[in-house]
Order: C-alpha cells, then structure tokens, then sequence
C-alpha cells in the first residue's frame, strides 16, 4: 500500500488548523490557569477548560479552512488573510470587553487582561503559526 499522496491546500489547510488549535489550547489552558492562581481572580467563568479547548480548536480550524480558501483563489492571499485575522481578533477583544461593561457595569481590569490572552494568543497563532505550518507540510503530515 502506497500512502504517498499530494496534499491538497484545503487538507494542509485543515491539519494546520488543526494542529495551531492543539497548540492554542494547551496554551490558553495554562494562561488562564497560571492568571486565576497569580491574580486571585475567580468571579468570571466564562473561560472555563471546556470552552477554552473547543474555542482554541474550531477557531484555528476554521482559519485554516479559511487560509487554504485566500492562498487558492486570491492573487495576495496570504497578506489578506492576515490583515483580516488582526481586524478580527481586534474587534473580538473590544467587542467582548464592550458587551461584559453592558451587561455587567464597570469591568475589572483582572476580567481585561484574563479575556484578552487568549484571543491575541489565538490570533498571533492564526496569523503567523498557521501560515508556517501551511508551507511546511512535512510538519503536520
């Protein structure tokens, strides 16, 4: 059985999802670990293990899917996807902060800085990892 075969850009595009989301979630897990125990910083539970690894994951997955597309079909695929994946991880940073101060009031800068790890890390990911790991296929087959 031969299981030489080309990988196709919608396939590196996925394992290198994939593969950035693994790390992404190890990652985000260990810095909100590491910041609760530091900081003391317990009355927020939105960022608990389960959404921080299926966040992680299918965000990275998703910019993968979303890479393979900009590398196929556009001339500049590559410097349009990561200036879409910086506007995007900026507007989710302000765009979280603004909904917890609507709905809960003033926000603590503890719940600022516990938010905005794992979205920049996310996002530094998606937007120089994920393009590496695209080019460099003998990495993730």
């Amino acid at each position: 059985m031969n299981y030489d075969y080309v990988q196709t850009d919608l396939s590196r595009g996925v394992l290198s999802g994939l593969f950035a989301g693994l790390l992404a979630a190890v990652a985000n897990t260990i810095f909100v670990i590491i910041y609760r125990s530091i900081a003391a910083f317990y009355s927020f539970n939105g960022l608990d293990i389960t959404v921080i690894v299926f966040g992680s994951i299918l965000q990275l997955i998703t910019c993968g899917l979303l890479f393979s597309f900009f590398v196929h079909y556009l001339k500049r695929g590559i410097g349009f996807y990561r200036l879409m994946v910086i506007i995007i991880t900026i507007l989710i940073v302000i765009l979280g902060i603004i909904v917890r101060r609507s709905v809960m009031g003033e926000v603590p800068d503890d719940f600022k800085f516990l938010f905005v790890g794992p979205p920049v890390l996310i996002g530094s990911l998606a937007t120089f990892f994920l393009p590496y790991l695209f080019r460099h296929d003998k990495i993730i087959s």
